[in-house]
């Protein structure tokens, strides 16, 4: 009998536009498919962010065939504009088939999932800017101008 190591996911918003997935344990064909339903969550709620980062940092065993199948997951989430990324990976990748790396070379990827985070977030469009002080007497409250 063969133990089964379950796999874990966590979903959490890591800045603006950027969602964080968390995985833990074994990378099958179950926890690609779940990853994939998470996804699909996520748009049929309406919130679909501009990135979305899948830290495999966790995973403690990769799935050959079930890493392949994760390329029409990212080829799925770019038609609904989704940018996916992966983080975590390390020199681990090495170890899977070739098809395997293939798929996982096609994707955008980082050493961490906090690299990644602090990468996407910074690009953002006025990321990291600072509004200027306000003049004395602009006649401005709160943001609002004065009546």
């Amino acid at each position: 009998m063969t133990a089964q190591t379950a796999i874990g996911l966590a979903v959490e918003t890591a800045g603006p536009g950027v969602r964080l997935i968390r995985v833990s344990g074994r990378l099958d064909r179950a926890g690609v498919e779940a990853l994939a339903r998470i996804l699909d969550a996520q748009a049929r709620c309406g919130r679909i962010p501009g990135h979305v980062v899948v830290d495999l940092a966790g995973v403690n065993a990769f799935d050959g065939p079930a890493t392949e199948n994760l390329g029409s997951v990212v080829a799925r989430s770019r038609a609904d504009g989704v940018r996916l990324h992966l983080a975590g990976c390390g020199g681990r990748a090495e170890l899977l088939p070739l098809r395997a790396r293939e798929v996982l070379q096609r994707c955008s990827a980082f050493p961490s999932a906090e690299v990644a985070v602090r990468t996407l977030t910074a690009a953002r469009p006025g990321a990291g800017t600072v509004p200027g002080p306000r003049r004395t007497g602009d006649g401005r409250v709160a943001d609002r101008p004065a009546r």
